[in-house]
């Protein structure tokens, strides 16, 4: 059953991965996931072989199961890939990625020389002789592995949470959003299920529960649909045609162009831009809008988002302050400007003029 499942999910990725690649060409969301639907093919198609081959085929050429176990190492990697290109259209995997791979290369390379110094008959006696698992390359792969899943389970939940939390606090545009918040919840929570899963079945195979290939049968199971429902979703939306269509509602409107005045007679007429907790809903509820008009009138017009056009304004309000009163401590400015932190004020301050705050004032003497 098994097996079946294996061979079931190789065939699935394979026609995923060969229709995502060619889309892949036109968007850098479908691309990722064709490079993980690659990985998902190829180690199932290894798992597979056995029952395809009607021999065992691993006695014969045991350093082809030994060379692709490495790649285990780039399945959650990838996914925090895709993760981070639903969160933003503009994230590339780029050279300075290159801290994801490095479990993938050590273990590479370790095989490479095990097998080009000890030989098959080596890998053989440590991969399949019984009693050997505890102490051999593949239990350091299970076990990295798991620790990948903890640790990029906590950077897209984290991900998440701080992305959501600033589009609320008017920190972000809700238009950075590569694609629906409720399927970016789905793709994080029901990942972190999958590997809790996996993390389960490896803590009873170990404790030599006897049922453990049933806990085994259900995690793969839930995996399998898992991922049907990622790769039937990347299929059936085109990520090009929503990236056209978000570039065309970029160009101001007449009525966007009116709504940006209001909402500057609003931000600056009552001085908004001075309460430390202002919050993009509370713009919205002032104009009896939605807080997508006004993300998206702000971004487009102004070309910022909406925390750095509000910050725009307190970080006027900051200058006349400093050069107003120079006795003034500069953490009063910093509260009476809007900001609760030093480190936003700094950062904020430091954009918009190109100097610290203690530096802008004196080098206004």
């Amino acid at each position: 059953m098994e097996k079946t499942i294996h061979l079931l999910i190789m065939y699935t990725m394979l026609v995923l991965m060969m229709i995502l690649f060619q889309r892949g060409h036109k968007h850098h969301r479908s691309r990722i996931l064709a490079y993980y639907a690659l990985i998902e093919v190829i180690t199932n198609g290894f798992n597979s072989l056995n029952p395809m081959l009607g021999q065992d085929w691993y006695v014969q050429f045991p350093f082809l199961h030994y060379l692709y176990l490495p790649l285990y190492c780039l399945w959650v990697p990838f996914f925090y890939f895709y993760f981070r290109s639903c969160l933003s259209n503009d994230f590339r995997i780029t050279r300075n990625h290159w801290p994801h791979f490095i479990p993938f290369a050590l273990f590479f390379l370790y095989f490479l020389f095990v097998w080009l110094s000890k030989g098959n008959d080596y890998i053989f006696e440590n991969l399949y002789v019984k009693g050997t698992y505890l102490r051999n390359t593949r239990f350091a792969i299970d076990i990295m592995v798991r620790l990948q899943y903890l640790f990029y389970n906590f950077l897209m939940i984290r991900g998440l949470v701080l992305a959501e939390r600033s589009r609320k606090k008017a920190d972000s545009e809700v238009m950075q959003f590569a694609v629906d918040v409720s399927w970016l919840r789905f793709v994080v929570y029901g990942y972190a299920i999958a590997c809790l899963s996996g993390i389960v079945y490896l803590v009873f195979y170990f404790s030599g529960y006897e049922q453990a290939w049933v806990i085994n049968l259900i995690s793969i199971s839930y995996f399998f649909l898992f991922f049907f429902i990622i790769f039937f979703n990347a299929i059936t939306h085109d990520p090009t045609a929503a990236d056209n269509k978000q570039k065309q509602s970029q160009s101001p409107s007449l009525p966007m162009i009116s709504l940006m005045k209001r909402i500057e007679e609003l931000i600056v007429g009552q001085k908004l831009y001075l309460e430390p907790d202002l919050t993009l809903q509370q713009i919205a509820e002032g104009l009896n809008e939605k807080e997508r008009n006004i993300s998206q009138a702000i971004n487009t017009i102004e070309k910022r988002n909406v925390n750095d056009y509000i910050n725009n304004f307190r970080i006027e309000h900051a200058c006349t302050l400093l050069l107003g009163d120079k006795d003034k401590p500069v953490f009063e400015v910093m509260y009476e400007s809007g900001f609760s932190t030093k480190g936003a004020f700094n950062l904020a301050f430091k954009r918009v003029t190109g100097k610290t705050p203690t530096q802008y004032r004196s080098e206004a003497k």
